[in-house]
This record gives C-alpha cells, sequence and structure tokens, in this order.
C-alpha cells in the first residue's frame, strides 16, 4: 500500500467511528474466570466421592414430564418434539455411555443404572445406551428387566434428569438410548 491509500483507510475508518462512544465502567461486562462447562468435565474418582445427586440437587421439572409417546417402549418429556425422538431413535446422537445390565436382578441393575446416570450428568454425557435384553432367557420368556428399567427411568425422581427414551436401533429391542438433559447447575 501506498501513503495515498494509507490516508484513504485512515479517514475513512474515522469517519466510521465518530458516531462511537466509549462504554461507562459500570455496563462493562467483565469475563468471567469460569471455565466452560465442556472444559469441567470430573474425573471418575471426583464422581465417587459425591453423594446422590438426585437427592440433593432436585432438577428443573418434575418427575411426571416423561411419558409413553406412541408405544410402550418410548418416552419423551413435554416439549420434546417428534424430530428429536426420531432422531434418537435413529441412531443419529453419538452415544456416549454403555451400560449392560444382563443377568443382573431388577434391584442390582436399577442401582447399576442409576450410578452410570449420576456420572453421566456428572461429566456432561447426553445418550447413555442401556442393554437390558429382550427376556429370551427368563422363565417365562418376558422381558421383566426391559419392563423394570423402563417403568423407573418413567416413575422414579430420575425421570426429571431424562428427555427421552427409545430402542435402540439393529438391537430388536435388547437395548433402548436414554436422552440426559444438560444440567447447568451440576
Amino acid at each position: 500500500m501506498n501513503n495515498k491509500e494509507d490516508d484513504l483507510f485512515t479517514d475513512l475508518f474515522a469517519e466510521a467511528m465518530q458516531q462511537v462512544q466509549p462504554i461507562e465502567k459500570k455496563s462493562k461486562i467483565t469475563p468471567s474466570t469460569t471455565p466452560l462447562r465442556k472444559n469441567r468435565k470430573k474425573l471418575p474418582q471426583d464422581i465417587h466421592q459425591k453423594t446422590n445427586i438426585f437427592k440433593h440437587h432436585s432438577p428443573t421439572h418434575s418427575k411426571s414430564t416423561l411419558q409413553e409417546d406412541n408405544s410402550a417402549w418410548v418416552l419423551r418429556s413435554n416439549g420434546i418434539s417428534p424430530d428429536v425422538l426420531k432422531k434418537l431413535s435413529n441412531g443419529q446422537f453419538p452415544i456416549n455411555k454403555t451400560i449392560d445390565l444382563h443377568g443382573m436382578t431388577r434391584d442390582k441393575s436399577i442401582a447399576a443404572l442409576e450410578k452410570a446416570i449420576q456420572s453421566s450428568l456428572h461429566i456432561g454425557d447426553r445418550v447413555i445406551c442401556v442393554v437390558h435384553g429382550r427376556g429370551l432367557h427368563s422363565p417365562d420368556g418376558k422381558a421383566v428387566l426391559k419392563q423394570r428399567i423402563y417403568q423407573w427411568l418413567k416413575d422414579d425422581s430420575i425421570s426429571g434428569h431424562i428427555l427421552a427414551v427409545t430402542p435402540a436401533p439393529h438391537t430388536a429391542g435388547g437395548s433402548c438410548l436414554v436422552l440426559l438433559r444438560r444440567d447447568k447447575h451440576i
């Protein structure tokens, strides 16, 4: 650039800046020193030191937000669009964690699932794949564990942290995907 172009840019800049007013000190926003949420992931050993977050941290939504949606095996929270549910059921959300509950009793499977959801909420995971089986090895051939898992997800205090539950694709009903609510308070 030559001096003539420099002078032209300087004049244009000065003209554009004529109407600019300095910000008053009291209305300035100072940057926060708190790191962004995605940089605050907890280490696994930190998670186990926490107490039950469902007792000490009440979700912003009541436990009755999950409702059956056209099927006993699909649950969705109020405000979740059918498009989100479709994307979840088609496997378009990345799975952050998988928990296999095969061979566990109903009580042990619920305890393991609660622990997995707690740790996922702490580290900011969004989707958990829960492998509960289809009940093929149950004495009466019914999916007892599957039924218990869905009922617990729908009715327990945990439901306030869940946006949707749908069968996982390509598993013939042997597992489900759980979409967790982003919790800004954890």
